[in-house]
């Protein structure tokens, strides 16, 4: 009996030898759905996964630049999920989940006990989130309210920073948004927040893509957000009859801090943080199956122990 497939979609920019490490820990009957940040150069992630035919990567104008907190995060994603779509169609078998991930994540338990624990929560969609327009605290009201820009890049990083900075007041102090988000149908939807990182049901992953296209009025809305990938995915969730299947029972109260909606993953609360060897410790005793975030360069000796004692 063949294994069930799951379909990991990540974004990455940076340290092809860590995706190719990841995929290789990864590559358990599974497809990969890459997207390499436009600014970087393709070329040496290509070479080193050019002989794997289960890998896709993203070409054309399905390959975009990226900036941090801007709403190209959405955009790759979105871009990822149709290709996905157009896989699962070939495959004439539904994917087991569809995990989003980053090119800087690792796992921390084997694939066959990571299968295992995804079809016994077959039904589950590993998805957090918080609603924030309930919430309607200062904090997020910001985030949601203001038009903030973060897609663009100018001359170097100091001229790229005031120029954000200087767009970001005006857009703060002369518009203001509703914390909430219309559909093209005029139906009011609460706005959610959450982890970035989810690994959802291909039937969900369908109607996302299809909502997406649908109703425009949402990317209009999180266009000028910032960390709207935080965001998107879960107010489409959350406001659709799919809301009661993740693990949580439905969204979360208030919770201030982002890390705290991991799905699958550890993550730092400074969500920043790269992981060493001497966070082994904290990884192996955790129930969560990807450490975010570790590099060829910072983590090398704690992937290393990981494969050995792990994996």
């Amino acid at each position: 009996m063949q294994k069930p497939k799951i379909a990991y979609l990540i974004q990455a920019h940076g340290d092809p030898e860590n995706l190719l490490r990841l995929i290789n820990a990864l590559d358990d009957n599974n497809d990969f759905f890459i997207h390499i940040d436009k600014k970087s150069d393709i070329t040496p992630f290509y070479e080193l996964l050019k002989a794997k035919n289960n890998v896709f990567f993203l070409e054309g104008q399905k390959r975009i630049k990226v900036y941090w907190g801007g709403f190209s995060q959405v955009e790759a994603t979105l871009n990822l999920i149709e290709e996905c779509l157009i896989q699962n169609d070939i495959n004439k078998e539904d994917y087991l989940k569809v995990i989003l991930i980053s090119g800087s994540d690792y796992p921390i338990k084997s694939t066959a006990e990571f299968k295992e624990y995804l079809v016994d929560l077959k039904e589950v969609n590993f998805i957090r989130g918080m609603n924030v327009t309930e919430a309607n605290t200062k904090k997020y009201n910001y985030c949601l309210r203001n038009y903030l820009f973060f897609d663009f890049f100018l001359i170097n990083k100091t001229i790229t920073r005031f120029s954000r900075k200087t767009l970001n007041i005006l857009g703060s102090t002369i518009f203001k948004k509703p914390n909430y988000v219309l559909d093209n149908q005029g139906k009011r939807l609460d706005i959610f927040h959450g982890s970035s990182w989810w690994a959802l049901n291909i039937d969900v992953v369908q109607y996302i893509a299809a909502y997406s296209k649908e109703h425009t009025t949402l990317k209009k809305y999180f266009r000028y957000s910032l960390a709207s990938d935080e965001k998107y995915f879960h107010t489409i969730f959350f406001n659709s009859g799919f809301s009661k299947t993740n693990i949580y029972k439905g969204a979360e109260p208030y919770i201030p801090a982002t890390s705290a909606f991991a799905n699958l993953h550890i993550i730092d609360t400074s969500l920043s943080k790269w992981f060493d060897e001497k966070d082994f410790d904290i990884i192996k005793t955790s129930e969560k199956f990807f450490v975010r975030k570790v590099s060829t360069q910072k983590s090398q000796k704690l992937l290393d122990i990981i494969d050995i004692e792990l994996l």
